[in-house]
Parts: structure tokens; sequence; C-alpha cells
């Protein structure tokens, strides 16, 4: 007989409560469900890019972001934001953390019906040599070098070295992924931009001056 109720889904709307950067004070916080929303986005920004520029016929834009929008896991399962101070302090504990995560990624599986547990598996427990989810983890550091750059350009000092390590992963993942390195270059730099900026080719201003003042 079929499960007749199932907590998954209150797992995922727990994202809303999980505070990212936890030890660190931002001039923006970061809640886990806008993370999440952002590296899916990218993630499939980057599945698109290897397929429309590079015509890699092995990646599917849908898959990466899917796995990018389960890629923490983990985290919504109960474990938290571990920062990486903690999770990296020595090997013994980084052993431990990725135990530990194994064992809430069970848990949000597990609290799915019984019937839709193996569709769920490879998003949940996912393979980390899978092209799909390397894509997903460089989106993953892409939002995190985003936010980096986003809190120093606000003054905040606090993200200088988060930034320098973000710089390095990010640098790694560039060399091994031509669609990091175009998105990089055709992306990144306007991502920070403010609103008018951004849309500084639209003619929006124009358009509205026409409106109010002629």
């Amino acid at each position: 007989m079929a499960q007749d109720h199932s907590s998954f889904v209150g797992f995922l709307l727990r994202a809303r409560n999980i505070r990212r950067w936890p030890l660190m004070s931002q001039f923006v916080e970061e809640r886990l469900d806008s993370h999440i929303y952002q590296a899916a986005a990218i993630g499939h920004l980057l599945g698109a890019i290897e397929v429309a520029v590079y015509g890699n016929d092995e990646v599917d834009p849908d898959k990466v972001s899917a796995m990018a929008t389960f890629h923490e896991a983990s985290e919504i399962a109960g474990m938290g934001d571990v920062p990486s101070p903690v999770k990296y302090i020595d090997p013994e504990t980084t052993a431990l953390m990725k135990r530990l995560e194994g064992v809430f990624e069970r848990r949000l599986l597990g609290s799915l019906p019984t019937e839709l547990q193996a569709f769920y598996q490879p998003y949940i427990e996912q393979d980390k040599v899978d092209i799909h989810v390397q894509l997903a983890k460089a989106a993953d550091v892409i939002c995190a070098y985003l936010k980096c750059a986003f809190e120093l350009d606000k003054g905040n000092k606090e993200f200088h070295k988060s930034m320098q390590e973000m710089e390095k992963q990010l640098a790694a993942f560039k060399e091994r992924y031509r669609s990091v390195e175009y998105f990089a270059k055709i992306f990144m730099g306007d991502a920070l931009l403010t609103i008018d900026e951004q849309a500084k080719d639209m003619a929006w201003i124009e358009n509205a001056n026409k409106v109010h003042i002629d």
C-alpha cells in the first residue's frame, strides 16, 4: 500500500530558514532557498552552453539544473550549513562531515514515498564524477564567487579570504569545462551591475523620459 503522507516537501521548504555563511557578517543575508534557485538557473545555463556553444550532446541542461536543485540535500534535511573552516579543519573532521552528509541525504530520500525513492536517488545521492553533478558544483562555486564579490563591493572585508578560495575553485572549473570559462567571460562582468547599468541597451530610460517629460 502506498505511503499516505510524506515530509519531503516540508524538508524542501526548510531551505528558507537556513542561513548561509553563518560565521560571517553580511551586507545582505543569504538564505539557502535563494542560493538553490541561483545555482539551478546558472547550472542550466552552463549545460546550455555545453550543448549550444560546444556541441556536447552528452549534457542535458535540465539535468544539470535538477542536480543543482538538490545539491544541498543534506542541509535541507537538517544538517544546516556547516562553515568550511569547521568542515575542513582536519581530515578526520572532513571525513566525519561527509559521512553525516550521507546520513542526512538518506534521511531526505527516505522521506519520499517508497515508489518515488528510486527515481530521486540519483539526484539526492549524487555521483560526484557525473558531468551534470560537476557542472552543478561549478554553478555552486559561481554563486559563492558572486556572493563574495557582492559583499566586497559593499565594503565587507569579511569576505576577502573567502573570495581568494572561490577564485581558486573557479579557476579549476574554468580549466576543466569550457562552459565555465565562457560563462565567466560573457556573464560574470555584468552580474553585479546596477539595474540601470544592466538595462542600458534596452532604451527604457529614454522611453520613460518620453512618457514623463515630452
